[in-house]
Order: C-alpha cells, then sequence, then structure tokens
C-alpha cells in the first residue's frame, strides 16, 4: 500500500520531494503536504487539509486537530486494504492543489 501512495504522489508534480524521517514519510513542495506513518495494521496519512472543508469518509478519515501525532496535518486517513487507496486519492490531489501544486 505505501508504495501505491509513494507512487501517486511524486506522480502529481516532479517537484514534489520525499522526506524520510524517523517515525514517517513526508511529501513536500513548499511545505508538507501528506504525511505517511507505516504500521503494522494499516497505513495512517496526515493530509494538510481542514476536516471540515471536505466530506468525510467513513470509517477511514477523522479530524486529529486536537490529538498529538507524527507529522503534518489535520486530516487523519486510517488504510487497511488496497481498496482504501482509491476512495482516497481524491483527497490527497486536493491536498496538492491546496498547499499550491
Amino acid at each position: 500500500m505505501a508504495h501505491a501512495i509513494q507512487e501517486h504522489m511524486l506522480g502529481l508534480d516532479p517537484a514534489m520531494e520525499e522526506v524520510p524521517k524517523k517515525l514517517y514519510v513526508a511529501y513536500k513542495i513548499s511545505q508538507n503536504i501528506v504525511c505517511m506513518e507505516i504500521q503494522k495494521q494499516r497505513l495512517l496519512l496526515y493530509l494538510k487539509l481542514n476536516p471540515e472543508e471536505v466530506e468525510s469518509i467513513q470509517g477511514i478519515s477523522r479530524d486529529v486537530r486536537n490529538i498529538g501525532h507524527y507529522g503534518t496535518g489535520d486530516l487523519e486517513l486510517s488504510l487497511k486494504k488496497m481498496e482504501d487507496i482509491d476512495s482516497v486519492k481524491h483527497l490527497l490531489d486536493l491536498a496538492y492543489q491546496k498547499v499550491g501544486g
């Protein structure tokens, strides 16, 4: 699953950087767009989007503005299977556009 996210993010813009950190991987241009935390049972994505401005996805997304977490972003996406990736690609694209892509 992490490779599918990696391919999608790096394919959005030639200027997209993949920045590995100790506990997560950030995808950024001028600032972080998406941070990916790889866990045993799931893949967590933190998007630089306002959770109130996007439609939530039942069982996948949640507002983490007041919850401590690694990486940058206010919208958490919890992906447990490959099919989840297709349902969140539009949010990845939206986060990219909002940051300035």
